[in-house]
Formats: C-alpha cells, structure tokens, sequence
C-alpha cells in the first residue's frame, strides 16, 4: 500500500528554518503533502527562538487549524481512497515536534535563556492530530531527528 507522506515544511524547505539551524538530512520516500510552516508564516523569517509554552496560546493554535485546513481536506480524501498517510515532524520543535518539543524561555527583553527539550507533540502538530482524529483519518507519526 502506499504511504503519503504529510511533512513539517522545514523539512522539505531550509529557507523556513530558524535561522542558524543546521539543515536536516530527509528525503521522502513517496507523495509528499508539505505542510505550511506556522512559525514562518505567524512570525516571519527574520523571529528568534521560541518554546512551546510561548506559543501555546489561543490564537497562535487557531492559525495552526486554519492553515492546516485544506490539507486536512486533501488528506482526508488520500485516506478515503486506501492510502496510508504518515506525519512526518521534526525533533524538539515548538510547533512540529512529535515526540520532543520545547519549553523554558519566559520573555522579557532579548537575553541569553536556556531552555529545555521535553517530551511531548508541539502546537502544530497536536492541532494536526486532533484534526485528523476528528476526522476519522488514520494516521502514523514520525519524528525526523536533527543532525
């Protein structure tokens, strides 16, 4: 059976990831749907690091269901058609971690903050597995690990 595979955008994009990540080493094994980068898109190429307790707020959450939404519909209709779909996130980011997100900065002025990688699903992809779930597709998630 074939897999499509539905990928965090910076995986597929370098151009969207934080600026001074290092590239991650993925290359998809079937379809790909890319998903559109929350991060990038909410705050713009130029944003500096956050953790998920930052972006854990209602209306950051909402852009993540409102730009996941025609994907949703596409996916939806690859799974009524027999395909099986996989979710493929990136290790300890705030939004697309799967297995691994982050938390510990607290704002204030921009200063050195260490923070934490915790176990858990980032914001965008918790929004996606709801979505998916609420629609009776079903799915896999992967974590691509960085280098």
């Amino acid at each position: 059976m074939t897999t499509v595979q539905v990928v965090a955008h910076c995986l597929v994009d370098p151009l969207a990831r934080l600026k001074g990540l290092r590239p991650v080493a993925f290359t998809p094994e079937g379809p790909v749907i890319q998903l559109l980068c929350p991060e990038a898109g909410g705050l713009g190429l130029d944003r500096w690091a956050v953790t998920k307790n930052q972006i854990d707020i209602p209306s950051y959450r909402r852009y993540c269901r409102e730009i996941f939404g025609h994907h949703a519909d596409l996916i939806e209709q690859f799974a009524k058609k027999g395909y099986e779909i996989e979710v493929v996130g990136v290790e300890g980011s705030p939004s697309c971690g799967v297995r691994s997100t982050t938390s510990g900065y607290t704002g204030g002025k921009i200063r050195h903050q260490d923070h934490d990688h915790v176990a858990g699903m980032g914001v965008f992809m918790e929004e996606v597995a709801k979505e998916l779930d609420r629609r009776g597709v079903t799915f896999k998630l992967a974590e691509t690990k960085l280098e």
